[in-house]
């Protein structure tokens, strides 16, 4: 519910309780961070000032009588407990009823409920011997082949910027252009496609045209950039461009998912490791391989429908505002590499006091007229924005 109380709320609440309730929020999700440095402990500790600032609006509206509750006590040790003992991502208090259930529940069910406690230490010995081989095998799978040696002049220290991403078999092959258009709206496919290849072939002879096949991808995956606040473990993303399938028979239908990210559009601003400068919001509609006729492009490429450039925040609820971009009265559309896709993104349809009921998770995208590029979606679409 964090994840999009706040979009929620905007329109919905005066001024003062969206403050509060968007201080609390932002409280907690800097609290999850597992490297902190002394700004992130700053605007921790602002985000806890600024809800005491409001919370007297509760109180004002009769919704509570006081907030002397002790979780909302010991949110003032949280910068303290950081500074003396490092990042809370260690601590939970639910440990000791998890920690019953591993030693003692699943342990004595193990056991022939006779002299069960050495029995239930011979059972813990073989799972911890168990685990450590698991672990052991996880990373070793992680280390990859040897690689040679890098010369002293390469240097590791900035990551590339363009994205990783993957793409498995292509789920449908041969496709025509006019079931592209039709099904997974791609207009102007063919345009935009022809501005692709006059900017990366340049002297090829062929130009695309309604009688060209493709083949095409449901999904992508994107590997995240790594983040200076949270840990090193692979993070991914899943970037879908399904079309719609129609019921038949007695198999009901599914609805067309056509996932919003955030792409590269200038990439000298781009800074992988933090930030959303260079990044723009778009419209996944197809993802497809380019057919050999063309040239040969080492990454499948994508038909995207660009949204408006981020600028500045919403000064209420500090969230960015969005809506589609349009060129000639048509869509903003174009084709670009897919590793130019750097993360899902999370657009939210911006509503006032009631939220039109006719919006669904499906349909809001063409419904809305504005959007909220919602940061709470992820921790790191948080440090991104935040940050």
């Amino acid at each position: 519910m964090a994840r999009v109380f706040v979009g929620v709320l905007a329109g919905a609440v005066n001024a003062q309780v969206l403050t509060a309730v968007k201080a609390l929020i932002d409280f907690i999700y800097f609290a999850q961070l597992q490297s902190h440095t002394s700004r992130t402990l700053d605007a921790l500790q602002a985000s806890l000032d600024t809800f005491h600032d409001y919370k007297d609006v509760f109180v004002k509206s009769g919704i509570r009588e006081h907030f002397n509750i002790p979780k909302l006590h010991a949110l003032q040790h949280y910068v303290d407990g950081i500074r003396r003992l490092g990042s809370a991502d260690g601590y939970n208090t639910e440990s000791p009823e998890r920690l019953h259930i591993d030693f003692a529940k699943k342990a004595y069910r193990a056991s022939n409920r006779r002299d069960y406690t050495e029995q239930m230490a011979l059972w813990l010995q073989r799972q911890e011997a168990i685990a450590l081989r698991v672990s052991y095998l996880q990373w070793f799978a992680l280390q990859g082949p040897p690689t040679a040696d890098k010369s002293d002049d390469d240097s590791d220290d900035e990551p590339s910027a363009i994205a990783s991403s993957h793409c498995r078999s292509p789920a449908a092959e041969n496709v025509p252009v006019a079931y592209l258009q039709v099904t997974h709206g791609a207009n102007d496919f063919i345009p935009a496609l022809t501005v692709f290849l006059k900017e990366h072939f340049t002297s090829s002879p062929v130009t695309p045209s309604q009688y060209d096949r493709f083949d095409i991808f449901n999904q992508i995956s994107v590997h995240a950039a790594r983040n200076r606040y949270l840990s090193d473990q692979p993070r991914k993303s899943r970037i879908r461009a399904i079309a719609a399938v129609p019921a038949k028979g007695r198999k009901s239908g599914s609805p067309a998912i056509f996932d919003t990210a955030l792409v590269i559009e200038h990439p000298s601003q781009y800074v992988p490791s933090s930030g959303i400068a260079g990044l723009r919001p778009a419209q996944i509609r197809v993802i497809f391989k380019l057919p050999p006729q063309f040239g040969n492009y080492s990454h499948p490429l994508a038909y995207i429908e660009w949204f408006t450039p981020l600028n500045r925040p919403d000064p209420t609820t500090d969230m960015f505002t969005t809506h589609r971009s349009s060129r000639n009265r048509r869509r903003n559309a174009a084709v670009i590499s897919v590793e130019h896709i750097v993360c899902a993104c999370h657009l939210m349809g911006k509503c006032g006091a009631t939220i039109d009921r006719k919006w669904t998770s499906f349909n809001v995208l063409d419904e809305a007229a504005m959007f909220y590029v919602n940061p709470y979606i992820h921790v790191d679409t948080f440090t991104r924005q935040k940050i």
